[in-house]
């Protein structure tokens, strides 16, 4: 017999890459996805529940690059401390219920599961199937798993905060070159990176807002190069991904993919 399950998904302002929010018939569980750039539109939104747990995501076009999870009893209010202290993640998806389905021993419970779920399959190359159907429809896959092999001399990207920029690791020498025509987003300082700092000072000086790189630059190192382009604190390794999705520390770094 096949099960058949309603789900329907709004949207805000006819825009299917916005705010969605996702029910399915016979719950009361409500999720809610929130890209970064659109949470100060949450305010507007009608009341939804305040309890639940959520995973913030490093997310391209589906691929997800980074993920942390937690727990929220103030709903969609709980992103705004993460806007100013995570620079990360680019999209939010939250499961919210009320207090009446979610007491609070309930949700620790459900926060320590989401976390330790992402502690496991942190690189995303597993063959579990325990995301949960909704993530799975809004097309964000915990549990994918990398098939075909992917050559190591390959130019790699990152589109975090919609700066695109591209480059290329030098697995002998350690360094990263961030290739010309790359944006790089002067409007966000750097942390603790000198490295990045000299070179932004060098290269444009007084300028201000987001750059287009004229010429090639190379880097200390993977981090350096992420600092360089989006300023903030970024690990290099998890930022910089190929077309396939694979970060840079699966390409050069993991056993299973040297292995392939």
């Amino acid at each position: 017999m096949i099960a058949l399950t309603a789900m329907t998904i709004q949207i805000i302002d006819n825009n299917p890459d916005g705010i969605r929010i996702c029910r399915v018939e016979g719950e009361s569980l409500v999720t809610v996805v929130v890209p970064r750039d659109m949470l100060g539109e949450t305010k507007c939104l009608p009341d939804l529940p305040d309890r639940g747990v959520y995973y913030l995501l490093d997310e391209d076009h589906g691929v997800l690059s980074r993920v942390y999870a937690g727990q929220t009893t103030r709903g969609l209010v709980r992103l705004d401390a993460h806007k100013t202290k995570k620079e990360f993640w680019n999209k939010a998806i939250m499961f919210l219920d009320n207090d009446v389905n979610i007491d609070r021993d309930v949700l620790d419970s459900l926060e320590a599961k989401a976390i330790d779920y992402v502690r496991e399959h942190g690189s995303y190359e597993t063959d579990n199937g325990n995301t949960p159907v909704r993530m799975r429809v809004l097309g964000y896959d915990l549990d994918r798993k990398e098939t075909t092999p992917v050559a190591v001399n390959t130019v790699f990207h990152t589109k975090k905060n919609g700066v695109r920029a591209t480059g290329r690791y030098n697995r002998d020498t350690g360094r990263f070159t961030v290739l010309s025509g790359s944006e790089v987003d002067l409007g966000h300082a750097v942390i603790k990176n000198q490295g990045a700092v000299a070179a932004r000072r060098q290269l444009f000086a007084a300028q201000t807002g987001k750059v287009i790189l004229a010429d090639d630059v190379e880097l200390s190192s993977p981090s350096s190069a992420a600092v360089f382009v989006l300023g903030g604190s970024q690990n290099g390794w998890t930022e910089w991904v190929n077309e396939q999705g694979q970060t840079l520390d699966y390409v050069y770094r993991s056993k299973e993919h040297m292995n392939e």
